[in-house]
Protein backbone atom coordinates (compact mmCIF):
# COMPACT_ATOMS: atom_id res chain seq x y z
CA UNK A 1 0.00 0.00 0.00
CA UNK A 2 1.57 3.13 -1.04
CA UNK A 3 0.94 6.87 0.85
CA UNK A 4 0.38 10.03 -1.32
CA UNK A 5 3.75 11.83 -2.03
CA UNK A 6 3.62 14.55 0.29
CA UNK A 7 6.24 16.52 2.01
CA UNK A 8 9.44 16.90 0.42
CA UNK A 9 9.09 13.45 -1.12
CA UNK A 10 8.18 15.21 -4.87
CA UNK A 11 11.99 16.88 -4.39
CA UNK A 12 13.17 13.62 -3.71
CA UNK A 13 11.67 11.51 -6.69
CA UNK A 14 12.29 14.86 -8.75
CA UNK A 15 16.11 15.13 -8.24
CA UNK A 16 16.26 10.93 -8.43
CA UNK A 17 14.52 11.34 -11.91
CA UNK A 18 16.41 14.08 -12.94
CA UNK A 19 19.75 13.35 -12.26
CA UNK A 20 18.81 9.29 -13.84
CA UNK A 21 18.03 11.15 -17.05
CA UNK A 22 21.32 13.44 -17.28
CA UNK A 23 23.55 10.18 -15.90
CA UNK A 24 21.69 7.75 -18.49
CA UNK A 25 22.17 10.65 -21.60
CA UNK A 26 25.70 11.22 -20.99
CA UNK A 27 26.70 6.94 -20.16
CA UNK A 28 25.15 6.36 -23.57
CA UNK A 29 26.69 9.32 -25.82
CA UNK A 30 29.73 7.95 -23.38
CA UNK A 31 29.54 4.42 -24.94
CA UNK A 32 28.65 5.23 -28.47
CA UNK A 33 31.67 7.53 -28.41
CA UNK A 34 34.12 4.85 -27.03
CA UNK A 35 32.95 2.45 -28.87
CA UNK A 36 32.06 3.47 -32.57
CA UNK A 37 33.89 7.04 -33.07
CA UNK A 38 37.14 6.38 -30.99
CA UNK A 39 36.90 2.82 -31.57
CA UNK A 40 38.90 1.62 -27.59
CA UNK A 41 35.79 1.12 -25.08
CA UNK A 42 38.42 0.11 -21.99
CA UNK A 43 37.92 -0.50 -18.39
CA UNK A 44 37.35 2.91 -17.46
CA UNK A 45 33.99 2.97 -19.94
CA UNK A 46 33.39 -0.48 -18.72
CA UNK A 47 33.80 0.65 -14.77
CA UNK A 48 31.59 3.85 -15.43
CA UNK A 49 28.90 1.98 -17.27
CA UNK A 50 29.27 -0.53 -14.07
CA UNK A 51 28.62 2.83 -11.78
CA UNK A 52 25.38 3.91 -13.84
CA UNK A 53 24.07 0.59 -13.42
CA UNK A 54 24.22 0.93 -9.93
CA UNK A 55 22.84 4.01 -9.85
CA UNK A 56 20.13 3.34 -11.66
CA UNK A 57 19.18 0.62 -8.75
CA UNK A 58 19.76 3.85 -6.12
CA UNK A 59 17.48 6.26 -8.23
CA UNK A 60 14.51 3.68 -8.29
CA UNK A 61 14.90 2.09 -4.68
CA UNK A 62 14.56 6.38 -3.59
CA UNK A 63 11.76 7.34 -6.11
CA UNK A 64 10.09 3.93 -4.73
CA UNK A 65 10.58 4.96 -1.08
CA UNK A 66 9.01 8.28 -2.03
CA UNK A 67 5.66 6.50 -2.20
CA UNK A 68 6.15 4.16 1.18
CA UNK A 69 6.84 8.06 3.28
CA UNK A 70 10.08 8.97 2.47
CA UNK A 71 10.65 12.79 2.85
CA UNK A 72 7.71 13.06 5.42
CA UNK A 73 7.15 13.26 8.88
CA UNK A 74 6.51 9.89 10.83
CA UNK A 75 3.67 11.69 12.47
CA UNK A 76 1.77 11.54 9.33
CA UNK A 77 2.31 8.33 8.08
CA UNK A 78 0.60 5.03 8.72
CA UNK A 79 2.85 2.89 11.27
CA UNK A 80 2.55 0.20 8.91
CA UNK A 81 4.11 2.26 6.36
CA UNK A 82 7.19 3.31 8.03
CA UNK A 83 8.99 -0.06 8.02
CA UNK A 84 8.44 -0.15 3.99
CA UNK A 85 9.29 3.18 3.81
CA UNK A 86 12.96 2.75 5.95
CA UNK A 87 13.56 -0.60 4.25
CA UNK A 88 13.55 1.23 0.70
CA UNK A 89 16.01 3.59 2.00
CA UNK A 90 18.38 1.29 3.92
CA UNK A 91 18.91 -0.47 0.19
CA UNK A 92 19.56 3.23 -1.18
CA UNK A 93 22.88 3.04 0.97
CA UNK A 94 25.02 -0.31 -0.51
CA UNK A 95 24.71 0.67 -4.09
CA UNK A 96 25.32 4.64 -3.73
CA UNK A 97 28.97 2.94 -1.93
CA UNK A 98 28.79 0.86 -4.90
CA UNK A 99 28.43 3.35 -7.43
CA UNK A 100 30.94 5.74 -6.37
CA UNK A 101 33.58 3.08 -5.59
CA UNK A 102 33.11 2.15 -9.43
CA UNK A 103 32.88 6.18 -10.67
CA UNK A 104 35.96 6.85 -9.08
CA UNK A 105 37.38 4.15 -9.98
CA UNK A 106 37.09 4.76 -13.73
CA UNK A 107 38.27 8.01 -13.26
CA UNK A 108 41.32 6.87 -12.17
CA UNK A 109 41.77 4.57 -15.17
CA UNK A 110 40.96 7.31 -17.47
CA UNK A 111 43.62 9.66 -15.89
CA UNK A 112 46.35 6.86 -15.80
CA UNK A 113 46.05 6.22 -19.81
CA UNK A 114 47.07 9.66 -20.37
CA UNK A 115 49.80 10.13 -17.52
CA UNK A 116 53.37 9.33 -18.76
CA UNK A 117 55.18 10.56 -15.19
CA UNK A 118 55.76 8.25 -12.80
CA UNK A 119 54.56 10.75 -10.10
CA UNK A 120 51.44 11.03 -11.61
CA UNK A 121 50.76 7.47 -11.79
CA UNK A 122 51.70 6.79 -8.26
CA UNK A 123 49.48 9.91 -7.43
CA UNK A 124 46.68 7.96 -8.77
CA UNK A 125 46.88 4.50 -7.35
CA UNK A 126 47.25 5.49 -3.46
CA UNK A 127 44.11 7.75 -4.42
CA UNK A 128 42.36 5.38 -5.98
CA UNK A 129 43.22 2.95 -3.27
CA UNK A 130 42.61 4.66 -0.27
CA UNK A 131 39.28 5.51 -1.76
CA UNK A 132 38.49 2.33 -2.37
CA UNK A 133 39.51 0.59 0.58
CA UNK A 134 37.40 2.96 2.56
CA UNK A 135 34.95 2.72 0.24
CA UNK A 136 34.61 -1.13 1.04
CA UNK A 137 35.12 -0.61 4.68
CA UNK A 138 31.89 2.12 4.34
CA UNK A 139 29.69 -0.23 2.61
CA UNK A 140 30.12 -3.45 5.48
CA UNK A 141 29.35 -0.41 7.95
CA UNK A 142 26.31 0.23 6.01
CA UNK A 143 25.16 -3.21 5.42
CA UNK A 144 26.19 -4.68 8.86
CA UNK A 145 25.13 -1.83 11.15
CA UNK A 146 22.12 -3.91 11.82
CA UNK A 147 22.23 -7.71 12.95
CA UNK A 148 19.84 -8.95 11.47
CA UNK A 149 20.02 -6.10 8.14
CA UNK A 150 16.36 -6.22 8.33
CA UNK A 151 16.16 -4.99 12.05
CA UNK A 152 17.01 -1.61 10.50
CA UNK A 153 13.42 -1.44 9.69
CA UNK A 154 11.22 -3.89 11.27
CA UNK A 155 12.67 -2.51 15.06
CA UNK A 156 9.67 -0.17 14.88
CA UNK A 157 7.13 -3.14 14.44
CA UNK A 158 7.99 -5.38 17.29
CA UNK A 159 11.49 -6.82 15.24
CA UNK A 160 14.62 -8.29 17.18
CA UNK A 161 18.08 -7.88 16.79
CA UNK A 162 20.32 -4.80 17.69
CA UNK A 163 22.07 -1.90 15.54
CA UNK A 164 25.51 0.05 16.47
CA UNK A 165 25.10 3.56 17.82
CA UNK A 166 23.93 5.79 15.01
CA UNK A 167 26.81 8.85 16.00
CA UNK A 168 29.43 5.61 14.36
CA UNK A 169 27.42 5.75 11.16
CA UNK A 170 27.38 10.00 11.38
CA UNK A 171 31.42 9.76 11.87
CA UNK A 172 31.91 7.45 9.48
CA UNK A 173 29.71 9.06 6.80
CA UNK A 174 31.41 12.75 7.55
CA UNK A 175 35.40 10.63 7.09
CA UNK A 176 33.77 9.50 3.55
CA UNK A 177 32.48 12.51 2.98
CA UNK A 178 36.37 14.20 3.67
CA UNK A 179 37.57 11.11 1.65
CA UNK A 180 35.97 11.64 -1.32
CA UNK A 181 36.42 15.42 -1.59
CA UNK A 182 40.11 14.92 -1.74
CA UNK A 183 39.88 12.66 -3.76
CA UNK A 184 38.05 14.31 -6.26
CA UNK A 185 40.13 17.51 -6.11
CA UNK A 186 43.31 15.12 -6.48
CA UNK A 187 41.95 13.58 -9.72
CA UNK A 188 40.47 16.75 -10.87
CA UNK A 189 43.61 18.92 -10.25
CA UNK A 190 46.13 16.28 -11.86
CA UNK A 191 44.59 16.88 -15.50
CA UNK A 192 46.29 20.43 -15.60
CA UNK A 193 49.64 19.12 -14.57
CA UNK A 194 49.25 15.88 -16.89
CA UNK A 195 48.72 18.30 -19.72
CA UNK A 196 50.80 21.02 -18.98
CA UNK A 197 53.97 19.56 -21.24
CA UNK A 198 51.99 18.48 -24.01
CA UNK A 199 52.89 19.52 -27.61
CA UNK A 200 49.63 21.37 -27.70
CA UNK A 201 48.51 25.66 -28.20
CA UNK A 202 47.87 27.02 -25.14
CA UNK A 203 43.84 27.06 -25.53
CA UNK A 204 43.83 23.66 -26.13
CA UNK A 205 45.60 22.95 -23.18
CA UNK A 206 43.11 24.41 -21.08
CA UNK A 207 40.25 22.87 -22.67
CA UNK A 208 41.82 19.80 -21.98
CA UNK A 209 42.20 20.43 -18.65
CA UNK A 210 39.08 21.96 -17.66
CA UNK A 211 37.08 18.84 -19.50
CA UNK A 212 39.15 16.22 -17.16
CA UNK A 213 38.36 17.88 -14.70
CA UNK A 214 34.86 18.06 -14.62
CA UNK A 215 34.64 14.67 -12.35
CA UNK A 216 36.03 17.14 -9.36
CA UNK A 217 32.25 19.08 -9.47
CA UNK A 218 30.70 16.15 -7.87
CA UNK A 219 32.66 17.09 -4.61
CA UNK A 220 30.55 20.26 -4.32
CA UNK A 221 27.57 18.37 -3.79
CA UNK A 222 29.64 16.64 -1.16
CA UNK A 223 30.57 19.44 0.33
CA UNK A 224 27.00 21.16 0.35
CA UNK A 225 25.69 17.41 2.20
CA UNK A 226 28.35 17.41 5.23
CA UNK A 227 26.01 20.07 7.44
CA UNK A 228 23.34 17.64 7.08
CA UNK A 229 25.18 14.16 8.00
CA UNK A 230 24.23 14.84 11.59
CA UNK A 231 20.28 13.89 10.73
CA UNK A 232 21.40 10.49 10.03
CA UNK A 233 21.34 10.03 14.34
CA UNK A 234 17.33 11.44 13.81
CA UNK A 235 15.73 7.62 14.97
CA UNK A 236 12.50 9.41 15.60
CA UNK A 237 11.97 11.14 12.37
CA UNK A 238 14.45 9.20 9.82
CA UNK A 239 12.56 9.17 7.06
CA UNK A 240 12.06 13.20 7.13
CA UNK A 241 15.24 14.62 8.92
CA UNK A 242 17.64 12.55 6.39
CA UNK A 243 15.88 13.85 3.38
CA UNK A 244 18.89 16.53 1.94
CA UNK A 245 20.96 13.68 2.67
CA UNK A 246 19.17 11.73 0.45
CA UNK A 247 19.26 14.64 -2.08
CA UNK A 248 22.70 15.65 -2.39
CA UNK A 249 24.07 12.50 -2.66
CA UNK A 250 21.68 11.69 -5.61
CA UNK A 251 23.32 14.44 -6.87
CA UNK A 252 26.88 13.60 -6.02
CA UNK A 253 26.69 10.70 -7.85
CA UNK A 254 24.69 11.90 -10.59
CA UNK A 255 26.82 14.89 -11.35
CA UNK A 256 30.03 12.20 -11.05
CA UNK A 257 28.84 10.68 -13.55
CA UNK A 258 27.83 12.99 -15.85
CA UNK A 259 30.39 15.09 -15.45
CA UNK A 260 32.90 11.99 -15.82
CA UNK A 261 31.02 10.50 -19.30
CA UNK A 262 31.32 14.19 -20.43
CA UNK A 263 34.97 14.48 -20.14
CA UNK A 264 35.27 11.55 -22.40
CA UNK A 265 32.81 12.99 -25.95
CA UNK A 266 35.27 15.63 -27.13
CA UNK A 267 36.17 13.19 -30.27
CA UNK A 268 32.19 13.17 -30.30
CA UNK A 269 31.99 17.09 -30.43
CA UNK A 270 34.79 17.00 -32.78
CA UNK A 271 33.63 15.04 -35.33
CA UNK A 272 29.73 16.65 -35.11
CA UNK A 273 31.21 20.07 -35.36
CA UNK A 274 33.36 19.12 -38.21
CA UNK A 275 30.92 17.81 -40.45
CA UNK A 276 27.85 19.99 -39.58
CA UNK A 277 26.88 22.15 -42.50
CA UNK A 278 25.57 24.89 -40.52
CA UNK A 279 29.06 25.61 -38.59
CA UNK A 280 30.19 25.38 -41.82
CA UNK A 281 32.43 21.63 -41.68
CA UNK A 282 31.78 19.84 -44.47
CA UNK A 283 29.36 16.43 -44.87
CA UNK A 284 32.02 14.28 -47.00
CA UNK A 285 35.33 15.33 -45.72
CA UNK A 286 36.55 14.87 -42.29
CA UNK A 287 38.69 17.51 -39.93
CA UNK A 288 41.17 14.60 -40.11
CA UNK A 289 41.84 14.03 -43.43
CA UNK A 290 45.09 14.81 -44.95
CA UNK A 291 43.99 15.62 -48.08
CA UNK A 292 41.98 18.72 -48.44
CA UNK A 293 39.72 19.48 -51.38
CA UNK A 294 40.75 20.95 -54.64
CA UNK A 295 38.22 22.21 -57.07
CA UNK A 296 38.39 18.88 -59.13
CA UNK A 297 35.88 16.59 -57.91
CA UNK A 298 37.85 13.61 -58.71
CA UNK A 299 40.96 13.75 -57.11
CA UNK A 300 42.11 15.76 -54.05
CA UNK A 301 45.60 17.67 -54.04
CA UNK A 302 48.57 18.51 -51.47
CA UNK A 303 51.69 20.27 -51.41
CA UNK A 304 54.60 18.70 -49.62
CA UNK A 305 57.23 20.23 -48.02
CA UNK A 306 59.72 19.91 -50.77
CA UNK A 307 57.42 22.03 -52.82
CA UNK A 308 56.78 18.69 -54.87
CA UNK A 309 53.10 17.76 -55.52
CA UNK A 310 50.75 14.68 -53.87
CA UNK A 311 47.69 13.76 -55.20
CA UNK A 312 45.51 11.18 -53.45
CA UNK A 313 42.04 10.13 -54.67
CA UNK A 314 39.27 11.27 -52.60
CA UNK A 315 37.27 8.69 -50.67
CA UNK A 316 33.61 10.36 -51.48
CA UNK A 317 33.76 8.91 -55.13
CA UNK A 318 30.90 7.13 -56.47
CA UNK A 319 31.36 3.72 -57.21
CA UNK A 320 29.73 3.69 -59.88
CA UNK A 321 32.03 5.88 -61.97
CA UNK A 322 35.93 5.59 -63.25
CA UNK A 323 38.80 7.60 -63.38
CA UNK A 324 40.79 8.18 -66.27
CA UNK A 325 44.66 9.81 -65.62
CA UNK A 326 46.61 11.18 -68.16
CA UNK A 327 50.42 11.84 -67.66
CA UNK A 328 52.16 13.80 -70.16
CA UNK A 329 56.00 14.11 -70.03
CA UNK A 330 58.32 16.16 -71.67
CA UNK A 331 62.21 15.44 -71.55
CA UNK A 332 65.21 18.44 -73.09
CA UNK A 333 68.53 19.29 -73.08
CA UNK A 334 71.30 16.76 -74.60
CA UNK A 335 68.91 14.22 -75.58
CA UNK A 336 66.19 16.33 -77.75
CA UNK A 337 62.68 17.03 -76.99
CA UNK A 338 60.96 13.50 -76.03
CA UNK A 339 57.35 13.13 -75.58
CA UNK A 340 55.30 10.85 -74.35
CA UNK A 341 51.44 10.13 -73.10
CA UNK A 342 50.74 7.43 -70.60
CA UNK A 343 46.60 6.84 -70.41
CA UNK A 344 45.02 4.77 -68.57
CA UNK A 345 41.03 4.18 -67.59
CA UNK A 346 39.91 2.11 -64.87
CA UNK A 347 36.43 1.56 -63.24
CA UNK A 348 37.17 2.24 -59.60
CA UNK A 349 36.24 -0.46 -57.25
CA UNK A 350 38.03 -0.14 -54.53
CA UNK A 351 41.55 0.68 -55.95
CA UNK A 352 43.43 2.54 -58.81
CA UNK A 353 45.50 0.94 -61.55
CA UNK A 354 49.40 1.74 -61.00
CA UNK A 355 51.01 3.80 -63.43
CA UNK A 356 53.57 1.42 -64.50
CA UNK A 357 53.45 -0.92 -67.51
CA UNK A 358 53.57 -4.35 -67.86
CA UNK A 359 53.83 -6.76 -70.52
CA UNK A 360 50.05 -7.74 -70.75
CA UNK A 361 49.02 -4.29 -69.36
CA UNK A 362 47.85 -2.86 -66.33
CA UNK A 363 45.90 -5.61 -64.49
CA UNK A 364 42.44 -5.02 -64.88
CA UNK A 365 42.60 -1.73 -66.57
CA UNK A 366 43.47 -0.84 -69.91
CA UNK A 367 46.79 1.16 -71.08
CA UNK A 368 48.22 2.52 -73.98
CA UNK A 369 51.77 3.54 -74.85
CA UNK A 370 52.82 5.86 -77.77
CA UNK A 371 55.40 7.71 -79.43
CA UNK A 372 57.76 6.29 -76.42
CA UNK A 373 60.11 3.49 -77.67
CA UNK A 374 61.66 1.10 -74.84
CA UNK A 375 64.66 3.36 -74.63
CA UNK A 376 62.78 6.38 -73.54
CA UNK A 377 61.15 4.51 -70.91
CA UNK A 378 63.95 3.38 -69.30
CA UNK A 379 65.70 7.30 -69.41
CA UNK A 380 62.57 8.57 -68.11
CA UNK A 381 64.07 8.34 -64.21
CA UNK A 382 66.46 10.92 -65.03
CA UNK A 383 65.31 12.39 -67.66
CA UNK A 384 61.82 13.84 -66.47
CA UNK A 385 61.23 17.69 -66.12
CA UNK A 386 57.58 18.50 -66.44
CA UNK A 387 54.81 15.92 -65.20
CA UNK A 388 51.14 17.26 -65.30
CA UNK A 389 48.73 14.52 -63.76
CA UNK A 390 45.10 15.25 -64.36
CA UNK A 391 41.72 12.92 -62.97
CA UNK A 392 38.80 12.94 -64.26
CA UNK A 393 35.60 11.35 -63.39
CA UNK A 394 34.10 9.05 -66.00
CA UNK A 395 31.16 7.70 -65.65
Amino acid sequence: MAVPVAGRGPQVAGVAGLFLALSTITIMLRCYCRAFVVKSFGLDDWSALIAWVFFVFFCTFAIAGVYHGTGQHSSLLPQEEIPIGLKWWWACEPVYVLSNMALKFSIGIMLLRISVSKTHKIIIWTTVAILEIYGLAYFLLFVMQCLPSSYFWTRFTGGTGSCIDPTITVNATYAYSAISCAADWTLGLLPISLVWNLQMNPRTKVSVAAILALGAIASTATIIRIPYVKDLSNQEDFLYATTDVALWSTSETGIGIAASSIATLRPLFRTFLSRSKLLGGSSSQGASNPWPASGNPGYVRSRSKSDAEEFGLRSDIGKNRGVTTLVETGLDGERGERKGVTRSSSGRSGSVAPLTSTQHGWGDSESKLTEVSSEDVQSWESGIRKTTVSTQNVR
